[in-house]
């Protein structure tokens, strides 16, 4: 049943896009096959390392992660002692263990603020001796070094003088006048691994020494002088010990790396984890993704949420990987959805090519996204830890089966109905469709009630005009329509939460042009009485909701707004009484700022919403008297820091619009002005621009 949402929503092709920003196999492989985390503990952990990645990424660091090769099958290979690896294997392996050495410590020295990355960096073993045993004994080209060890150096110097001396005797043979008419040419090459001369084959007795070939016409004899056959003899085998002192040392460092096969299958994965992490990370950036907050048994509020298939399908290369600035946002509208808090059923109705399939995928993919460990393209998410996600979108017609559309949608919610829990999601594209409607509108209602009954969270879109009233006496339930633009007879794919929509099925079939006959006798066989009392409900309903949901809106904004401010509120507080006191009074007035406007909007919405909204203003008067407290706590802290005495040159000062720190060269009283050196650059700059600190700050 899993499987089988994650492919009807298509989560395949997401696990796709976060591949495409992997850069090692092991992350490729890992992105490819993300999947939800088994509980709520190392779910968080997840998300916050996603969140530290990105946040790492953002102030301009760079995670020194390449492109290195997966070597933990080497490792085990290595370990079972079936043969020496191979040179460019060794190098490989000692790439990885450099990475793994390099991404560890980059991780463990983000310091504060930073506390899963950290960790994760301590978990990735390193293995210094074995690294530097390696990279002492073989270069980048994959050969071994002269001094991996002390007789392969002796050999070596050997084979060199060997060679040197065979070619020295050579140049001298060729020069000699009884020798060089009978070569087909004057230089020496090598023949089964000797040094020859390319004697004439009609003057082969005028060389004496060894024929070791021929050429393919038979016209060369390749011919090894009786001058260096001994010597030749001695390099064969100086290179004999040499391969053999080769294949020792090979040996030693195969055994090496199978004794820490452990740690270096360990270490791969941990970079592949890493590299996955910073997948995410690097996907969130360019998606514009939010850190979905886990709600347990809370309800799902997904605001300003994307598509993320579509936004993907924004970029102007496909085979490019774009960043946020490469994408075209606005070709994608967002929509705000909320289940599980006054309703628990969502019914979502609206016209034709109107969107609402696209909304069932974007929440069911947020859903699963959030489960990963990723980020979701929204504003902001709240995400319920179901227990399970089902889904029945689109046309699944069997043909294998013998089942008919309808058929085959009916066996999928049969299924369904039967593993729902309380804890579960349930997404249904076109419920009752596919048969009659009076049978399909009955059928589906029974399924609507059924799922009250189990008490999970639906979001179910139709068109079937039975269903949009099914929500009316039940407080479990709740109506949502796509909008339709009557003056462009065009969908806007915004959703409504609280009203049903039509399917405006006349209008569109008018744009798309139907004939105006057929469309006059259509809109004479409707009960004109009845539809356009139900059209006047609905739009009454609609503007109604419209304007509860506008202020609640910006009630959630404010109180959003206030939790994050308290965060940052929590951190100065800790900052200014701690060693980086002066990045810490930075901070704090940069958050008075902010206290202040926030204040303002607070103090504004209230009397907005207080005639309408008693329960909406309780709950604002309570956020602005909590700001309030913050921002004198903020001001007496703040306070306590600043000069008794006037300013003098020298003062370090906080330039208040620039949110920067200067240092004082000169000050005129008399104009109320000082000149101030921030960075490289002087500004004249009011007294009372300026926030002048003690020596303790």
């Amino acid at each position: 049943m899993a499987e089988h949402a994650e492919q009807v929503l298509e989560f395949g092709k997401v696990r796709q896009v976060l591949a495409r920003y992997a850069v090692t196999a092991m992350g490729k492989r890992k992105a490819e096959g993300v999947s939800g985390a088994p509980g709520a503990a190392e779910l968080r952990l997840r998300l916050q390392e996603t969140s530290e990645m990105a946040r790492a990424l953002t102030e301009g660091g760079s995670l020194p992660l390449g492109s290195i090769d997966d070597v933990s099958a080497h490792a085990r290979r290595a370990a079972a002692g079936g043969g020496p690896l191979e040179p460019s294997v060794l190098w490989k392996t000692a790439d990885c263990l450099q990475a793994a050495q390099r991404v560890a410590g980059w991780l463990q020295r983000l310091g504060g603020g930073y506390s899963a990355l950290p960790g994760l960096g301590r978990s990735i073993p390193t293995c210094p001796d074995l690294l530097e045993r390696i990279r002492g004994a073989i270069d980048p080209t994959g050969q071994v070094l002269d001094g991996a060890s002390a007789d392969l150096k002796a050999i070596r110097r050997r084979v060199r003088a060997l060679r040197k001396d065979i070619e020295a005797a050579l140049r001298r043979i060729i020069r000699n006048p009884e020798i060089s008419p009978h070569l087909q040419y004057p230089n020496p090459t090598m023949c089964r691994d000797r040094y020859v001369l390319p004697v004439n084959a009609y003057h082969k007795h005028s060389v004496a020494g060894l024929v070791h070939g021929s050429s393919d016409s038979g016209a060369t004899l390749y011919v090894e002088p009786m001058q260096i056959i001994q010597a030749g003899n001695d390099l064969s085998e100086a290179i004999g010990e040499e391969e053999e002192e080769v294949r020792r040392i090979l040996w030693e460092l195969t055994r090496a790396v199978g004794a820490e096969r452990d740690a270096i299958v360990t270490a791969t994965d941990r970079l592949g984890e890493v590299d996955l992490v910073r997948a995410k990370a690097l996907m969130s950036l360019a998606l514009r993704m939010c850190e979905p907050q886990l709600a347990e048994n809370g309800p799902l509020d997904l605001r300003e949420a994307r598509h993320p298939l579509l936004l993907w399908l924004t970029r102007p290369e496909p085979d490019a990987l774009p960043k946020e600035k490469d994408l075209d946002f606005d070709a994608v509208v967002p929509v705000d959805v909320r289940l599980g808090n006054e309703f628990n059923v969502l019914i979502i109705t609206g016209p034709n090519t109107g969107g609402k399939t696209v909304v069932l995928k974007t929440v069911g993919l947020i859903c699963l996204m959030a489960r990963a460990g990723m980020h979701v393209p929204a504003e902001a998410a709240s995400v319920p830890l179901y227990d399970a996600v089902f889904a029945d979108i689109g046309d699944e017609q069997s043909l294998e089966q013998s089942l008919s559309t309808f058929s085959s949608h009916m066996s999928r919610i049969i299924q369904i109905l039967g593993h729902a829990t309380p804890a579960s999601l349930v997404l249904l594209d076109e419920l009752g469709a596919g048969t009659d409607p009076a049978e399909g509108s009955a059928l589906g209602e029974g399924i609507l009630k059924r799922l009250v009954r189990v008490g999970c969270s639906a979001a179910v879109v139709t068109h079937l005009g039975r269903l949009k009233t099914f929500a009316t006496a039940r407080p479990q339930v709740e109506n949502a329509s796509m909008d339709f633009d009557t003056l462009t007879l065009r969908p806007t794919y915004r959703l409504t939460v609280g009203s049903a929509g039509s399917s405006n099925a006349l209008e569109i079939a008018e744009r798309l042009g139907l004939p105006g006959d057929i469309l006059d006798d259509a809109r004479g066989l409707l009960d004109a009485q009845s539809e356009g009392e139900y059209s006047a409900m609905l739009q009454e309903v609609r503007l109604a909701r419209e304007d509860a949901e506008e202020r609640r809106s910006r009630t959630q904004y404010l109180e959003d707004q206030a939790q994050k401010l308290k965060a940052q509120y929590e951190e100065v507080l800790g900052r200014l009484k701690a060693e980086d006191q002066r990045r810490g009074a930075s901070m704090g007035l940069q958050l008075r700022d902010m206290l202040t406007g926030l204040l303002a909007d607070a103090e504004r919405l209230r009397e907005d919403v207080r005639p309408l909204h008693r329960s909406l203003a309780g709950r604002v008067s309570s956020l602005r008297d909590g700001l309030r407290r913050c921002l004198a706590d903020i001001e007496k802290l703040l306070e306590g820091h600043k000069l008794e005495r006037a300013l003098q040159e020298g003062d370090e000062v906080y330039v208040i619009k620039l949110h920067k720190w200067g240092t004082v060269e000169r000050v005129d009283q008399r104009r109320g002005r000082a000149q101030v050196k921030v960075g490289t650059a002087q500004l004249d700059v009011e007294l009372d621009e300026l926030q002048s600190w003690g020596e303790e700050v």
